[in-house]
């Protein structure tokens, strides 16, 4: 998903969310029960696609959800709406929403929107953060890179997205921590295939630049981590050994995402994957 097509998303979302709030009964906004309805269907959307349940090209029929979720058809509508801001679904014109195919190009393209998004978390955090997130950030870095030493690929992988995502969390800019989901999704299904070692030299020296407020230092060095996540997943597309997997059962994290070793995963356990 380039930027074109993300920024298309969010004004789709935006109109869609204008459209709802003008033609409800009341003109307002639906209350808080629709909104942890939808929430709740929107996750449980999504953990039937993370675990295999649900193909990519398979057909997401709003009436069987709303009757397998107890909820209107209208709530579906908005979970899928949110979901396809995500990537997880896509929609076809007449033809209705549909589970979406993960491949090379879509986690490439979303490389390129977090590597904007992460840089400029990076730079706000010199202005912004505060010592109790620092802390977090260089504990996350720790222990990101002590699981991974233990062999524990799952919780290493989660606490790497986690440490992503709180830097993103103590940039204190709600909209770019809300634009940060539809990457986030899709970065749950990949490792970069990096040494434990660099990638958490890496975090202690991003770490280090928004301790010591060098926005510029800390905005590069972000940006360079990224990078380098992105570029080795280009070489394992270039050497045809880059297989993207929309499976292991997922679990949501209210922080962060989370998701399970499937069995394909569980298999390969011993194999030296890194974390981006």
């Amino acid at each position: 998903m380039g930027a074109g097509s993300l920024l298309s998303l969010i004004i789709d979302n935006k109109r869609s969310r204008a459209h709802m709030v003008t033609h409800h009964p009341t003109g307002l906004e639906p209350g808080p029960g629709v909104t942890l309805a939808r929430h709740r269907v929107r996750d449980g959307i999504q953990r039937l696609i993370l675990s295999g349940e649900y193909r990519p090209g398979q057909r997401l029929v709003q009436q069987e959800l709303a009757a397998r979720f107890g909820v209107a058809q209208s709530v579906v509508r908005e979970s899928l709406l949110e979901l396809q801001f995500c990537g997880l679904v896509e929609a076809v014109d007449n033809l209705g929403m549909f589970v979406s195919g993960l491949d090379a190009s879509a986690l490439l393209a979303a490389y390129e929107i977090r590597e904007m998004f992460e840089g400029l978390g990076a730079r706000l955090c010199c202005e912004r953060i505060g010592r109790a997130d620092l802390r977090e950030l260089t504990e996350l870095a720790e222990g990101n890179y002590r699981l991974g030493s233990e062999g524990d690929l799952e919780a290493m992988s989660a606490l790497d997205r986690q440490f992503h995502y709180r830097m993103i969390v103590a940039s204190r800019n709600e909209l770019l921590a809300r634009l940060t989901e539809s990457y986030r999704v899709l970065g749950m299904f990949v490792r970069a295939n990096r040494a434990i070692e660099q990638v958490r030299d890496e975090h202690l020296q991003i770490v280090g630049a928004i301790e010591a407020n060098r926005p510029d230092e800390a905005e590069r060095l972000a940006r360079r981590h990224v990078q380098a996540a992105r570029e080795a997943i280009e070489r394992q597309v270039s050497l045809d050994t880059f297989v993207p997997q929309w499976v292991g059962e997922a679990k949501e994290d209210p922080v962060v995402g989370e998701t399970a070793a499937s069995p394909q995963l569980k298999k390969d356990r011993n194999k030296k994957d890194r974390p981006s």
